[in-house]
């Protein structure tokens, strides 16, 4: 299946973490309020790691050297099945100060996995009204793409080697 995006799925910890970004409510993107994974387009001549790596820079102030790529957990479809997104799956090498670096998200953080296995529920979400979802810390959503990702990540880590 052919890849136009990427994100990556930064873990750590017990129990595990990953690195989430809410993409900026201020922004008009069809992405706007959105809880993801850093992430985004290929661009000409980059493969789907170098670009799950770049968007981390860019979005969250993780430098690609302070990643150690562990594997991916294949494509999925995203966005009404538009786009065609390659999980990768990396840990922190050291400590890490994510942060936001791009106006297109306005929260970066560390969300407990375990969050992405609770029981889905009707929610609110700012920009999208009401969707499926679970509340995250923060008065955030969790939902679509990134909920179903997370939850085939926490059944996937043992054979990433995590």
């Amino acid at each position: 299946m052919a890849v136009d995006s990427a994100v990556l799925a930064l873990v750590w910890g017990e129990p595990v973490r990953v690195l989430v970004v809410r993409k900026s409510c201020s922004e008009s993107s069809f992405w706007a309020c959105d809880v993801a994974l850093p992430g985004g387009s290929l661009e000409p001549g980059e493969d789907p790691v170098a670009t799950a790596l770049r968007e981390a820079w860019e979005e969250a102030g993780v430098h690609p050297s302070s990643v150690s790529v562990l594997g991916d957990l294949g494509v999925e479809a995203a966005a009404r099945g538009l786009r065609r997104v390659m999980i990768v799956v990396g840990r922190p090498r050291g400590p890490l100060d994510p942060r936001p670096l791009s106006s297109e998200v306005d929260f970066v953080g560390w969300l407990d996995l375990r969050y992405a296995l609770g029981d889905v529920i009707t929610v609110s979400h700012p920009r999208r009204g009401f969707v499926e979802g679970v509340l995250i810390p923060g008065g955030m959503v969790l939902w679509g793409f990134t909920l179903r990702v997370l939850r085939k990540l926490a059944g996937e880590l043992p054979s990433i080697g995590f």
